[in-house]
Formats: C-alpha cells, sequence, structure tokens
C-alpha cells in the first residue's frame, strides 16, 4: 500500500500504524503530498496516532504541528467571519447559503483540521440586484456568469455565487440549474435545510429580487443537495483544471450523512445531468482512497475510469497545483492559454465527451458574456 494512503487510513482510524516505519525521506515526501493536497491538519492526525517509533524526524513533526496549528487558526477565522458575513447578509436583506469548504467542515469529526480556502456563499436573486447590493460598500471583482469576488475580509476571499456551479454543455447546464432552482435550501421543499447555528433560513422563492426580510440568514444545504452540487463542482474541476483529494474526502462525508433513502434519487440526478460515468469513477475513488464501505456507494464503481481519476488526483494536487498545463507565464497571450487550458480539458474526451466538447466554446461564452456586459 502507498504509504501517502496509508497515512490517509490511519488518520481516519481506518489503520493503525505501518507495516515498517517510513524512512525520513519518505516522511519528507509525505509531508509535501498533504500540502499539495491541502491535508495538513487531517493528516496531522494520523501521524499523532502512530506509535513512539514510527513518528517522522522530530523537526518535521514541530514543522507540520506548526503548519496544523495554522490551519486551526484559519478555521476559526473563517467561522467568525462567516458569523460576520451572516449580520452582512441580513442587514441587506440578502439570504446566503454556504457552500463547499466553509458548510462542509462540520462533517468532518475535527473540523478545525479541514483546512479552509475562501468562503463560498451563494446568494439568490438577479445578478444586478446582488452585485449591486454588495459594490455599495466593497470592491467586487472577477464578476462571472456564476459568481464574482467581494472584498469583504482583508485575509480572506469571499466568493458570491450567483449559481452553485455550473457546466460547460449549455443542455446539462440549463437541467442543472434548474435543479437548484427547484431543491434550493431556501425553500422547505424537498427537505428542510440544515441551517447555521445562530440563522433561521427565509422562505422566499430564490427566483425572486432579494428584498429586505428580518428572517434572512445564512443556510446550510441538507446532504442530497450536497450530493449533486458537490459532484458537479469536483466534475467542473475535474475537467478544467484538476481536482484534489481535499474535495474527495468531502464527498465521502456527504455520502456518509446522505440517508439511504436518498441515494437512489440522488444517482438519478447525476445521471440525468450527464455525470453518471463521473459519479462511477469517483466511486471507486472513494473506496480506495478513503476506505468507503459499499453501503454508502451511490452506484457500482467504474472500474475503467475510477483508476484514471485516482492516479490524476494523487498526480495533480490540490485544484491541479502540481499539472505543469495550469502553469501560464507572464507573456503569455489570450489565445496561447485558451488553446493551453482546451488541450488540458480535451485529455479527457475519450472518458467524458458530453462535457468535454463543449468546453471551448463555453469559455468563448463566458468571455463574450463578460464584455457584453462590461466585466472585463
Amino acid at each position: 500500500m502507498h504509504p501517502f494512503r496509508k497515512l490517509l487510513l490511519i488518520s481516519m482510524g481506518r489503520e493503525a500504524s505501518f507495516e515498517k516505519a517510513p524512512s525520513p525521506k519518505t516522511w519528507e515526501h509525505l509531508f509535501k503530498t498533504s500540502v499539495y493536497q491541502t491535508l495538513v491538519g487531517i493528516l496531522n492526525v494520523g501521524v499523532h496516532r502512530l506509535p513512539s517509533e514510527q513518528l517522522p524526524p522530530e523537526a518535521l513533526l514541530e514543522k507540520w504541528d506548526k503548519l496544523t496549528e495554522k490551519v486551526e487558526k484559519i478555521y476559526w477565522q473563517h467561522e467568525r467571519q462567516v458569523a460576520e458575513l451572516e449580520g452582512i447578509l441580513r442587514q441587506k436583506g440578502l439570504q446566503g447559503c454556504l457552500l463547499k469548504g466553509t458548510g462542509l467542515a462540520r462533517l468532518y469529526p475535527t473540523p478545525g483540521r479541514r483546512q479552509s480556502g475562501d468562503i463560498d456563499v451563494w446568494v439568490p436573486g438577479p445578478r444586478k440586484a446582488v452585485l449591486k447590493a454588495f459594490s455599495d460598500d466593497y470592491g467586487v471583482h472577477e464578476v462571472l456568469y456564476q459568481e464574482c469576488k467581494v472584498d469583504i475580509f482583508d485575509d480572506t476571499i469571499v466568493e458570491v455565487h450567483f449559481h452553485p456551479s455550473k457546466m460547460s454543455n449549455p443542455f446539462l447546464n440549463a437541467r442543472l440549474q434548474r435543479w437548484f432552482r427547484t431543491h434550493s435550501p431556501f425553500t422547505s421543499s424537498p427537505a428542510q435545510p440544515s441551517a447555521h447555528p445562530s440563522a433561521v433560513a427565509s422562505q422566499d422563492s430564490p427566483s425572486e429580487p432579494p428584498s429586505p426580510h428580518p428572517s434572512a440568514a445564512l443556510v446550510y444545504p441538507d446532504a442530497e443537495f450536497n450530493a449533486v452540487f458537490c459532484m458537479a463542482h469536483m466534475y467542473r474541476h475535474y475537467i478544467v483544471g484538476g481536482l484534489g483529494l481535499r474535495q474527495m474526502m468531502d464527498y465521502y462525508y456527504v455520502l456518509r450523512e446522505l440517508p439511504a433513502a436518498r441515494r437512489g434519487p440522488a444517482m438519478q440526478t447525476l445521471k440525468r445531468l450527464g455525470m453518471g460515468r463521473f459519479a462511477a469513477a469517483m466511486m471507486l475513488a472513494l473506496q480506495y482512497n478513503f476506505g468507503l464501505e459499499d453501503e454508502y456507494l451511490l452506484c457500482e464503481p467504474d472500474r475503467k475510469r475510477g483508476p484514471k481519476l485516482i492516479n490524476d488526483t494523487f498526480r495533480m494536487g490540490n485544484f491541479g497545483v502540481l499539472d505543469s498545463r495550469n502553469r501560464g507565464h507572464d507573456r503569455e497571450s489570450a489565445l496561447a492559454r485558451f488553446i493551453r487550458k482546451n488541450r488540458r480539458s480535451f485529455s479527457n474526451l475519450r472518458w467524458y465527451p458530453r462535457e468535454v466538447l463543449w468546453a471551448p466554446f463555453s469559455r468563448i461564452a463566458q468571455y463574450l458574456w463578460r464584455r457584453l456586459h462590461g466585466f472585463l
């Protein structure tokens, strides 16, 4: 068994120790890989579960512990900022739904060990109204079809989503957006949303313009929403840039929270959205990397696409940080960047043609949309 995978399973309590103590060189590799996969805090749990004779060199252990303390500090900082963001939204009469990391950390046994990135919040309503609500008080930039960045905090990026995620295929994207509207956490159907501890969810329709409401607050999506949204998020990043183990681990905990009666419907939704094959590959990756039990699987694992997904995830790192195809240079032209990104996407043409074939057109449409609306 690969040492990194072994340490991952030790961190999750599925293994007790290594068969033999890793060498100092192996420990350096394990630490660097944990950094590239943004799993420093999670794997630090496993390191401290090892018997004393298997611990890493003292200097490396101290370095690992200090970095883990930083991860935890950022997590608690984000928790405070989320509470502040909730107040800002309420003051502006907006609703918000926490997406991805900040919302998913609560599923972990030790939430503070999950490495935080940005704060992502879905704010429903007409894009112009949402943009105006934030631009009145904060800097707004990098406006895309699905999201923008808002300068609310000096040390944390806040991404405000107009749509939770998107797909390159316009027909499948229309289905996805319709599904998001139908299963919005801001409505009482099909399931009651899980609210932020200090929040009460508004029941206004997500299609209505933002308006002052005394109960506007931040909410968490339920497990069924996350089962579809997180898969769409991973699928998109896998096609356009790269996917890491942290996002996979998020999904591991999402599936363990998903009620058995909702697994079938979730998988049917993923198939209708063109993600059935990717979901099947993901099931194999979750089994291999984290030991996910059969009872939590959405479908039969794909043993053809699964191994490629596993290898790509280890090779590319978090969001493709190690993938040379994602690296441009200062003098790279817009055309060269367009060609490079599409060449990277087309490496998956054989496996996921329905999405990959539309990738160039999606990029062109994004560019034209931004230019038409003055966002370039």
